[in-house]
């Protein structure tokens, strides 16, 4: 049966459109498809250094390249930085300016193969400008120790260019704990300091991260040796002196934190609020935080032998203006001469050695001490107002005829509600008789 004219005319058409259409297909570019493409997220920088900053980010996906673009401003001037896309979600920005700001736009990429040697790119969307930072170039200079307290430290430093940061690192000489402290200005107070101390002073300039934890550090200023202020000098000991003060010698306790101290030796026999300084010297310390003990002998030639006198010490540190800064006062030391005895002979009335003495200006009262020794053994026999007095016994026994006794006076002062001495524990010097009944 013979097929109609129309039938193969209808089923030609039908091939012919179907065939324009596959060519059409074939032909016709495909649209790439952006809407599912993951989002580049959680951008930080982990790393900084003059010229060098690290980052890192997220983006699902194992097949996602990544173009990195910078600039020096937050709106324009971007630049492809590796030219190509890369396929790590991390990467180290190089050739950097130190102490700058940059902004990094990362954009996700994919390649997806159409045929031999045909791929369609499939741009993601770029991510927010993410502000990364290097760190400055130099340290902070002009580091200076500015005051002291016992217990703090204050010091100061000239800004550095491109810093928002500073972070002070400080420890005790000689030891190995370090404490940290960060400010936004140039100058700190370390607090809660060990007394007497000196203390090793680092200071470096740094930007912070975008996210507030992270900073880029520059490189450290340091300075070593930085004191506190002295406390109370302790251990005042005064010697090299005889019935006749013509010389005394000073020794304290020396503190680590001092660079030298100051003496004052001042009148003792007028009152507090009127007496008067007599002399005072500054002795450097040639080995600053030594633990050895520090003297100093002052020549007073020229004042009256029979007078009580007081001396007081401060130790000093010196600051980066090379200026002294005061410790506290010591409380004072009294010193006096021995009494001269100027009378010694047998009573035999009163059965004892009589004695008389020179007096002591600025002595409230004396004490009389006696032995059978003329180095050991001295007991007390009369604390009196008077300057003389009869020797009776030495200790609880009476004086034996033939023996010899020897003694001396102990001028004390009266200050507050107690009574000091003037002299350098036992006597320097001692007389003696022979007892004859």
């Amino acid at each position: 049966m013979k097929k109609s004219s129309k039938s193969v005319w209808s089923r030609f058409v039908m091939t012919f459109a179907a065939a324009f259409l596959l060519m059409l297909v074939t032909t016709v570019p495909v649209k790439a498809d952006s809407s599912n493409m993951p989002l580049v997220k959680d951008i930080k920088q982990t790393d900084a250094s003059t010229n060098s900053v690290g980052i890192i980010w997220s983006c699902p996906g194992s097949d996602i390249r990544f173009k990195i673009e910078t600039s020096e401003q937050l709106s324009t001037g971007y630049t492809d930085y590796n030219k190509r896309p890369q396929s790590s979600a991390s990467v180290t920005l190089t050739k950097l300016g130190a102490g700058k700001v940059y902004y990094v736009r990362i954009t996700p990429i994919r390649y997806t193969m159409e045929g031999i040697g045909k791929y369609t790119t499939v741009t993601g969307t770029t991510s927010q400008p993410f502000r990364v930072v290097t760190a400055p170039d130099s340290a902070p200079a002009s580091l200076t120790h500015v005051k002291s307290s016992t217990d703090t430290i204050k010091v100061k430093w000239s800004a550095v260019p491109g810093a928002d940061v500073y972070q002070v690192v400080y420890s005790q000489s000689g030891t190995a704990n370090e404490f940290t402290k960060e400010t936004t200005g140039t100058s700190v107070t370390l607090k809660n300091l060990s007394k007497d101390a000196r203390y090793t002073i680092k200071v470096r300039a740094g930007k912070k991260y975008t996210d507030g934890t992270g900073r880029a550090w520059g490189n450290y200023h340091t300075k070593y040796d930085v004191p506190v202020k002295s406390t109370k000098v302790e251990g005042i000991k005064v010697s090299g002196y005889y019935q006749n003060l013509s010389k005394i010698s000073i020794t304290n306790k020396a503190k680590a934190c001092a660079d030298g101290y100051q003496y004052q030796l001042y009148t003792a026999y007028k009152g507090q609020d009127k007496e008067t300084k007599v002399k005072s010297i500054t002795v450097n310390q040639n080995n600053p935080g030594s633990s050895n003990q520090v003297s100093a002998s002052m020549k007073i030639s020229a004042l009256k032998n029979h007078n009580f006198y007081k001396v007081r010490v401060r130790a000093y540190s010196l600051n980066s203006k090379n200026e002294k800064i005061y410790g506290v006062w010591s409380s004072w030391k009294y010193v006096s001469p021995q009494p001269d005895v100027t009378k010694i002979k047998n009573n035999k009335s009163k059965k004892g050695i009589q004695i008389s003495w020179d007096k002591i200006k600025g002595a409230n009262r004396y004490v009389v001490y006696v032995s059978t020794k003329k180095d050991s053994g001295y007991k007390k026999f009369q604390t009196t107002t008077k300057t003389g007095t009869v020797i009776k016994k030495c200790g609880k026994n009476k004086l034996k005829s033939g023996k010899n006794y020897y003694f001396y006076v102990e001028p004390q002062k009266k200050v507050g509600n107690k009574y000091v001495s003037g002299l350098a524990g036992n006597a320097n010097y001692c007389w003696s008789l022979k007892y004859k009944k």
